[in-house]
């Protein structure tokens, strides 16, 4: 009989950039700057979001946690955003898009008590012929997935808990 995986809960993250409000800026071809801002909630509860929904569809027990063992998880996942923007500059018939993010993670063992700590960054490059704040969107979200992926590279489930590969 099979081992059940451990229970893993994340906590909504903490975002440290210094410009919060915003998620990047566009120049515009002809002068001007616009700002991109998230659609509606935070960053911060956005992330853990997607956190939470890249390890369910890894097959990973996950659900997300508003504070440290309110759920009887084995494992706690908090993070911090370092970083993240993304900046769109239009050019004649065509707009080029670059966006970084920096995330920490620490990483909660309650069976034993540890506590793991990783860091992962990343940029991604997008270069599109009519711009939509969509494609700004895509490019996040496809910059999460990357970090979220280095992040599992980096660690290895042993048991019921979680360590640094």
């Amino acid at each position: 009989m099979a081992t059940p995986g451990p229970r893993i809960a994340v906590l909504p993250f903490e975002d440290q950039r210094p410009n919060q409000p915003h998620l990047g800026t566009r120049s515009h071809l002809w002068g001007g700057i616009s700002y991109f801002d998230l659609p509606s909630g935070t960053l911060a509860n956005a992330t853990a979001q997607a956190l939470v929904d890249y390890l369910s569809r890894r097959g990973w027990k996950v659900s997300l946690a508003h504070r440290p063992g309110s759920d009887g998880a084995d494992i706690t996942i908090a993070g911090t955003i370092q970083s993240l923007s993304v900046e769109a500059k239009s050019g004649f018939m065509h707009t080029d898009l670059t966006a970084t993010n920096a995330l920490a993670f620490q990483i909660m063992n309650h069976t034993d008590e540890s506590i793991v700590r990783e860091r992962v960054s990343g940029t991604g490059s997008d270069r599109v012929f009519w711009f939509d704040e969509e494609d700004a969107q895509a490019l996040i979200t496809d910059l999460f997935a990357k970090n979220f992926g280095k992040l599992l590279t980096d660690i290895k489930m042993e048991g019921q808990v979680i360590r640094l590969q």
